[in-house]
């Protein structure tokens, strides 16, 4: 879905990360990098300490596990633990197809595949959890009420936009507003949220092996590309296949 001009534009980014690299030569990982100083801008050039890099890296293979298992409109793109301004890292996908419409198990994707880092942080470090879900948090409360509100998309069927005017707006799908949290829309959409989370819970427990091979991945190479992701996954599992067939 790149414009020329955008793929013109990366392109001449790759070129400039390979000639700081003193290289005379473009290669696929120049144009990874050169796709996150295009969506995230220059990573700040620090590091983590093993144990938070291990949590970041834990978080965004949930992200990327979740994704790949649940979210059929959408392919990963891209996959990195590099911190950036604003972010420890991220799970970046791309349509596979263009459309115009979502449907309600497409945004029931989209909240597992977002609180998929709280449910992940949690299994893996003993109930416990960090502050880098907030923003994860945010998205899929926004998405649940959208659904609960405005979509007709949950338990009941009024739309609260018939009872507001233009200039009031829709207030309904901001999330932080504790008015609309502790309504009764807020209150259906937690439960959702709730529902939501516990089936990616158990996506989790069924690909747990999955998310540490992801995990370790990025914790060696920071940045995967889709495909990479893939790969690691499939790998996981033609190995599970090889192993049952030699049990038959």
């Amino acid at each position: 879905y790149a414009t020329g001009a955008s793929i013109k534009d990366l392109v001449n980014e790759a070129l400039i990360v390979a000639m700081r690299d003193e290289r005379d030569s473009v290669n696929f990982n120049d144009v990874l990098k050169a796709k996150l100083l295009k969506s995230v801008g220059p990573p700040e050039g620090v590091d983590y300490v093993e144990r938070e890099r291990h949590a970041v890296a834990v978080h965004e293979a949930c992200h990327a596990v979740v994704g790949y298992r649940v979210r059929r409109r959408l392919a990963i793109d891209t996959a990195t633990i590099q911190k950036s301004e604003g972010v420890l890292g991220f799970v970046q996908s791309i349509p596979i197809e263009e459309r115009f419409g979502e449907w309600r198990s497409d945004y029931e994707a989209d909240i597992m595949s977002s609180i998929a880092s709280l449910v992940g942080e949690r299994m893996f470090f003993g109930g416990d959890n960090s502050d880098g879900v907030s923003s994860d948090l945010r998205m899929a409360t926004h998405v649940a009420l959208a659904m609960e509100g405005l979509f007709g998309m949950g338990s009941t069927i009024g739309s609260h936009a018939a009872v507001l005017t233009q200039a009031q707006g829709m207030p309904i799908v901001d999330g932080t507003d504790r008015r609309v949290l502790e309504s009764e829309l807020g209150r259906r959409a937690e439960r959702l949220l709730n529902g939501l989370a516990e089936r990616t819970e158990q996506v989790l427990i069924e690909n747990r092996r999955h998310v540490l091979a992801v995990a370790h991945a990025l914790e060696a190479h920071r940045t995967l590309s889709g495909d990479d992701v893939v790969s690691v996954i499939e790998s996981i599992l033609e190995t599970k296949a090889m192993t049952i067939l030699q049990f038959v």
